[in-house]
């Protein structure tokens, strides 16, 4: 099994910022380790617990930074992410209720995120940092 990279292409160039994006990855590539190694169960609940941390964390600590450099898209880039902490929510309570294919859409969201989320949304904001400069 292949675990994801972190690349280049993935950095914004924000220090603070990559080191949690690359928590991210670390959580993804952490999942999958436990998932191949047989432990169904105890992979979900970690990912689950870290999952819900990091959102709280990290959104809150983008969000910020992004109202104190004055990025002018910042009331869309909240949207999304509240959109990713409702979708967290609904699908964590549907593994709870016993649906295990619900940490499956929760660990696509989050690859999608990856990929998506910070490769195209957040950049927009690194870009507007290094062009006010």
């Amino acid at each position: 099994m292949l675990l994801i990279e972190w690349n280049k292409e993935l950095e914004l160039g924000i220090p603070e910022i990559d080191e949690q994006h690359k928590k991210l990855v670390d959580m993804l590539n952490s999942f999958y380790t436990e998932l191949e190694q047989g432990h169904k169960r105890e992979a979900a609940e970690h990912f689950l617990k870290e999952l819900e941390d990091y959102l709280i964390y990290h959104l809150e600590f983008e969000e910020k930074f992004m109202e104190e450099i004055g990025f002018p898209d910042l009331e869309n880039h909240k949207r999304t992410h509240e959109m990713f902490k409702k979708l967290y929510l609904e699908e964590k309570e549907r593994y709870l209720k016993g649906d295990e294919k619900a940490i499956r859409e929760i660990i696509a969201f989050a690859f999608s995120w990856l990929f998506s989320h910070i490769m195209k949304t957040d950049k927009k904001y690194a870009k507007y940092l290094k062009e006010k400069d």
